[in-house]
């Protein structure tokens, strides 16, 4: 179990923190279907060594959850279950 640190810098960039280190930056796209819920579709430049990685998510405000699916040229390769709520902007780290 892990815990990440996703900070949206502009409407469509994002990136992301774990432990007080840049683990990932990307673009994105994301649809708030109505007050309960929310999708976004996350392209990260790289995750774990690999490109032309997807991450499909669903937020479910009201409970404070987020499903995911991860992609791998096309093809899903792990899914996440976790909670997300709002905490204080980390810092952009130069390195991963």
């Amino acid at each position: 179990m892990s815990t990440h640190t996703v900070t949206y810098e502009t409407e469509t960039t994002d990136y992301v923190t774990a432990s007080g280190n840049l683990v990932g930056q990307g673009t994105y796209e994301y649809v708030r279907l109505d007050d309960q819920i929310g999708v976004v579709t996350y392209q990260p430049e790289e995750y774990r060594g690999m490109t032309n990685v997807v991450l499909h998510a669903i937020f479910d405000f009201s409970r404070g959850t987020d499903q995911a699916v991860l992609e791998h040229e096309g093809k899903p390769f792990a899914v996440a279950v976790g909670t997300f709520r709002d905490v204080p902007t980390p810092p952009r780290e130069a390195s991963r």
